[in-house]
């Protein structure tokens, strides 16, 4: 688990780190307001790992993701049976 305290922490902390983008995932790939990216085009990936305060079983992901065209950014998605199957599988694959 990450020393944060919640997800919205973290992605300010990257946010100052130049991870500024806020990535989405849709129509098979990882996309921001004005770019679309398949697999292949992520470099490297980061993942951060959480436990809700009050429910331990309420998990969540949050991905730090640079592509090769420069873009840095996060996404976030639950994790285990709340986790988008779409989005894990994506990040599986660019992480091969």
């Amino acid at each position: 688990m990450d020393s944060m305290n919640t997800v919205a922490e973290k992605i300010e902390d990257l946010k100052k780190e130049g991870f500024t983008d806020n990535f989405f995932f849709e129509d098979g790939k990882l996309q921001t307001e004005n770019d679309s990216f398949e697999k292949e085009d992520i470099t490297e990936i980061k993942e951060y790992r959480f436990e809700g305060k009050s429910n331990p079983d309420d998990l969540s992901i949050l991905y730090q993701i640079t592509t090769k065209s420069g873009k840095k950014g996060t996404i976030a998605d639950g994790f285990g049976p709340s986790a988008n199957q779409e989005l894990t599988e994506f990040i599986l694959q660019a992480e091969s």
